[in-house]
């Protein structure tokens, strides 16, 4: 900054100074000419006057009382040469002090009279700079009778006073500019410096174990870009620690899920078997007894029955997302699925279209997403008067769209963002895997899983896939 303020001050008084010079250059040109027009315009009235005398002595005399009155007036040195360029008449006023008195015109100058009217050449005597004005005068014949020289002393005092005083009032003024251009960066460093520290000072506190609060800041300027990168990478490493943290709980629901699977099935198989042995060899002769043991044992096994697929949940569960995906026809894939229900006692509607939709994933982990999506349309369809199913594939740009749609009594508002949590269920059996499965699976494989339901109309499953080409 420093460095721009001392260049702009000397080009600045640099223009100035030449611009002065220029000014008092054409105000003394000007100025001459006005006094060389002047004075040659009297004496020319003058030598009209005196044509008619005879008497030269007199004519020399009143012309020399002219020339001498016309310096005093205008108060200028005036010359008068012969057009051979010497000295008639040298006058002087008191208030000039110059010793300039040039005893003949130069040799140059006679010669370009002749073809010229005036020349004005720049001549100098010590420091002083004079403007030595030659011009012809002429009589009433229009001839050359007599050369007139007037020295015009360029006196750039008063000049130089005015420029000084410019160049100082310049000089001031850039002085207050750069003070107070010291000031204001003073204070804006200290603003950046300050707004810089309290980010840092927020950067040292960011935690990777909670959440973050974003930096707050009003401005579109280049702290506002540093503060939005900055609550940029808040907004990832909060979606990395939830993920994380995602990824943390699902890996403690599968070591739980191996854990629970170990500890029920081990048990199961030699009670089921029991009761099924005592079920065989218990005496039915007392009727009201062998009515109450059916009851019992048929308990037994479906607990032991619920206690199986819970088992199998978890085991399931812990065993994602182990996958071996492979280029498959979704429409065999659809079909296969809804093939299975066709048998039972409601309206299964599948729409599969003539044209191939292949996608890359696990056909056996598919064909599970596919067996709960259904097997849950048709446990919500149970209690409605006319159940109906609709399973539909289609293509939409370069995804492949799977459609579960069912007319059961719909998921309420409140279970809507806790549906594909693991452990929840809106059922009286099973764990809640099942979803949770399904959206890893789905997942996985690079798709997505989503749901629209209302409570009395129904609910509508839809898988998005990408679709391959074969």
């Amino acid at each position: 900054m420093l460095s721009l303020v001392i260049t702009s001050l000397l080009i600045i008084g640099l223009v100035t100074i030449w611009f002065f010079t220029d000014q008092n250059k054409q105000y003394h040109e000007e100025r001459l000419q006005r006094k060389e027009r002047a004075i040659k315009t009297e004496m020319t009235y003058f030598s009209k006057e005196v044509e008619l005398q005879e008497d030269m002595d007199v004519v020399i005399k009143e012309f020399e009382e002219e020339v001498f009155r016309l310096a005093s007036v205008h108060q200028l040195e005036i010359n008068v040469f012969n057009t051979s360029g010497e000295i008639l008449v040298a006058a002087r006023p008191d208030s000039v002090h110059s010793q300039y008195i040039e005893k003949r015109v130069p040799e140059s100058a006679i010669s370009d009279l002749v073809m010229m009217n005036r020349i004005i050449i720049p001549e100098q005597e010590g420091s002083r700079k004079y403007l030595s004005d030659y011009t012809n005068l002429y009589n009433e014949n229009d001839e050359r009778i007599a050369i007139l020289n007037i020295p015009y002393l360029q006196d750039t005092s008063v000049n130089q006073q005015d420029l000084e005083a410019f160049l100082g009032s310049i000089g001031m003024v850039y002085l207050f500019i750069f003070l107070g251009g010291i000031g204001l960066t003073f204070l804006l460093s200290r603003s950046i410096t300050r707004n810089l520290t309290e980010l840092g000072g927020r950067m040292q506190k960011v935690n990777l174990n909670e959440r973050n609060e974003p930096f707050d800041w009003k401005s579109d300027d280049e702290i506002g870009k540093l503060v939005n990168a900055f609550n940029t990478m808040l907004n990832k490493l909060e979606e990395s620690r939830q993920e994380l943290a995602k990824t943390e709980r699902e890996s403690a629901w599968r070591e739980m899920a191996r854990q629970v699977a170990h500890e029920i099935k081990n048990p199961l198989t030699p009670i089921k078997l029991s009761v099924q042995h005592l079920q065989a060899t218990a005496n039915y002769d007392d009727e009201v007894w062998c009515e109450k043991f059916k009851r019992t044992m048929a308990t037994i096994i479906q607990q032991i029955d619920s206690l199986s697929n819970i088992a199998t949940e978890f085991s399931d569960f812990a065993k994602m997302p182990q996958a071996k995906a492979e280029v498959i026809s979704l429409n065999q894939a659809v079909l296969a699925a809804a093939e299975l229900y066709a048998d039972l006692a409601f309206e299964l509607v599948t729409e599969v279209p003539d044209q191939t939709i292949n996608s890359f994933v696990d056909p056996e982990q598919l064909g599970r997403v596919m067996n709960n999506l259904i097997k849950n349309a048709k446990q919500a369809v149970s209690d409605t008067q006319i159940p109906r199913m609709r399973v539909c594939l289609k293509k939409v740009g370069e995804t492949a769209e799977i459609i579960v749609e069912d007319n059961g009594s719909g998921i309420a508002d409140d279970f809507k963002d806790k549906i594909f949590r693991p452990n929840f269920t809106t059922k009286s059996s099973g764990m809640g895997l099942g979803l949770s499965i399904c959206k890893q699976i789905i997942e996985s494989a690079g798709g997505s899983i989503s749901f629209e339901s209302e409570l009395g109309i129904g609910t509508t499953f839809k898988v998005t896939l990408p679709a391959v080409k074969p």
